[in-house]
């Protein structure tokens, strides 16, 4: 059944209870990412339910492209979700067989729509290529496989900031590559949409192995883009844009048209937090991945916005629950851990070599 495009008129929408995470299936998308998506969403409904814990269930849809040349559409569900675009749109990577060629450009066109909708978009591999394509990364921190995979951006340059992580949260766009992307991808989807607890819940029932690296960017500060507020949803993006960098309170109202208390008001209710709350934590979940690149402590003080680095340092131990001198230490210390068994197979080898 055919679902409208977001540029449709009178949108549905949906219960606030449940939350559509669209997957966008394409000519080589991996045939196994819905299903796999949907067993955790439904593990992870049935922990929420079993603990009492309010707020939103997750329901998997699938989106392809119509074959009636009408555009997208839902495979399935627009019973429950009428015209409302997707909270989440999810482009899976490629199937290893498949050559990632030009996609359609009304697809292209969905995701950017979609996204200026309000959706947030998640990439995976390939995926994050394909977000690429659609021209929505320009700007933005991203972790993204080679552009050799991706023939039509083989020969462009890149608009986005590449990332050594292997998971990247930007907030209205998340990315992830390399191996075990697709399991990143999904549980950082639960934290989002479930919280911390839940998602630990999986982990542990699946008896998953997670790097500590990226432990720490699943429990990453994940705020609610799918809230449904055009105007906080707008006053979010900016501040993700630049950090929430030596921004006020009037700086927000003006990002968003919202008078101070209007602004107070809709943006509690529609992130749980207040503004300045909201940028405080945003700032320190960039100082992490400073900190993680191997940034001073001093000089990631300054960049996130704090000349004075006694309030960092109290902001910083009442969030993380750390000193940021402490929390590098920890970087720096797992990584030697890491670095050591990789350090003696290439010794090893080489006395082999010289035997």
């Amino acid at each position: 059944m055919d679902a409208p495009s977001p540029s449709s008129s009178s949108p549905t929408k949906p219960s606030s209870l449940l939350m559509e995470v669209g997957v966008l299936e394409y000519p080589g998308s991996l045939r196994q990412a819905a299903p796999v998506l949907s067993e955790l969403a439904q593990r992870c409904n049935r922990t929420a339910a079993a603990g009492r814990r309010p707020g939103a269930r997750m329901l998997v849809t699938r989106w392809t492209l119509s074959t009636r040349g009408t555009g997208m559409q839902r495979v399935a569900g627009a019973e429950l979700f009428g015209d409302a675009v997707p909270a989440v749109i999810v482009v899976p990577g490629n199937e290893p067989t498949w050559p990632l060629a030009q996609p359609d450009e009304r697809m292209l066109s969905w995701l950017r729509d979609s996204h200026d909708a309000g959706s947030l978009l998640a990439g995976c591999e390939e995926g994050g290529l394909m977000l690429a394509m659609a021209g929505v990364l320009t700007g933005r921190s991203v972790s993204l496989p080679a552009l050799t995979r991706c023939p039509p951006l083989s020969q462009v340059v890149p608009s986005w900031l590449p990332s050594e992580r292997a998971l990247v949260d930007d907030g209205d766009l998340m990315t992830t590559s390399g191996i075990d992307a697709w399991k990143y991808l999904s549980l950082r989807l639960l934290a989002r949409v479930y919280g911390q607890s839940v998602m630990s819940a999986a982990i542990q029932q699946l008896q998953l192995t997670i790097p500590k690296a990226v432990q720490e960017d699943l429990e990453r500060f994940s705020p609610n883009f799918a809230h449904g507020d055009r105007g906080i949803l707008k006053a979010q993006r900016w501040l993700h844009s630049i950090a929430a960098r030596g921004v006020s309170l009037q700086d927000i109202c003006e990002a968003s048209g919202l008078e101070p208390r209007t602004l107070q008001r809709r943006f509690l209710k529609a992130t749980g937090m207040r503004p300045i709350a909201y940028c405080q934590r945003l700032r320190i979940a960039k100082a992490q991945q400073l900190l993680q690149a191997g940034g001073a402590v001093d000089e990631v003080s300054w960049t996130v916005g704090y000349s004075d680095q006694s309030a960092f340092r109290r902001l910083f131990l009442r969030i993380v629950g750390v000193t940021p001198a402490r929390y590098r230490r920890q970087i720096f210390s797992v990584r030697r851990e890491r670095a050591r068994p990789a350090a003696a197979k290439t010794e090893r080898e080489a006395m082999r070599t010289a035997a």
